[in-house]
């Protein structure tokens, strides 16, 4: 991105990516990039040392889903086939491992982001701070065509039923942005934000967010990398 301003920088990022203005940052480099000027560096929200939380409800066929909880860091998985020249007893063909990556939930209906307490080599920051992550947290494996649950759940697109999702950035306001696809690459940088994810009818209207889940949200505080509150308040 070429800007002739800080201010410029800003505008086309917060436009490009539709990210708020108050949630982005400009990182200056110490190192020149040329003899005649240094570079500065852009960021979305949330960095390492930011704490945010949002709501997460879930519906399927105007039923809720109870909370989703962190799924085992190990998952092994089984021989499609076996072939007879493997003498490696037992079924399981490899083991997949999910660390923690700064996104998770405590089994409360929250998303929890703070990318500090991943790992530095599996950390993510602001607009790589994906829906998809937590999907991945929580066992949710989501495709083009729907989604399943670790609990052996599908729920598949089709003529009469889609998955929607409406993504609230405060949680106590109406208006709301609505996703129909590319769920996994939707941006959590909305502190006291609100997201209802559904499967039913086509011409079903968005369902309310669970109300357990919203109260424990407001219990949640929102922190900034540098000590000041995060740039966002839902009152």
């Amino acid at each position: 991105m070429r800007a002739w301003s800080s201010t410029n920088a800003r505008a086309q990022f917060s436009k490009r990516y539709n990210v708020g203005d108050d949630k982005i940052i400009l990182w200056q480099l110490n190192r020149p990039t040329d003899n005649f000027w240094n570079a500065d560096a852009i960021s979305a929200r949330p960095v390492s040392g930011d704490h945010i939380h949002m709501a997460m409800s879930i519906w399927v066929n105007n039923i809720p889903r109870q909370a989703e909880h962190d799924r085992p860091y190990e998952e092994n998985i089984p021989y499609e086939k076996k072939e007879d020249i493997c003498p490696v007893p037992g079924n399981i063909a490899y083991t997949k491992l999910w660390p923690h990556a700064g996104v998770h939930t405590h089994c409360d209906g929250i998303i929890h982001v703070h990318p500090w307490s991943a790992p530095t080599v599996l950390r993510r920051e602001g607009r790589f701070v994906t829906l998809g992550m937590w999907f991945d947290q929580v066992g949710i494996e989501y495709r083009r065509q729907g989604l399943a649950f670790k609990t052996g759940e599908r729920y598949d697109n089709n003529a009469t039923h889609k998955w929607r999702l409406a993504e609230y950035p405060c949680f106590n306001q109406t208006g709301y942005n609505l996703y129909t696809e590319q769920f996994d690459r939707i941006w959590l940088g909305h502190a006291y934000g609100s997201y209802v994810l559904w499967y039913g009818p086509v011409d079903q209207p968005v369902p309310p967010p669970i109300a357990e889940h919203i109260a424990t949200l407001q219990r949640w505080g929102a922190h900034g990398y540098d000590g000041k509150p995060y740039p966002q308040r839902c009152i």
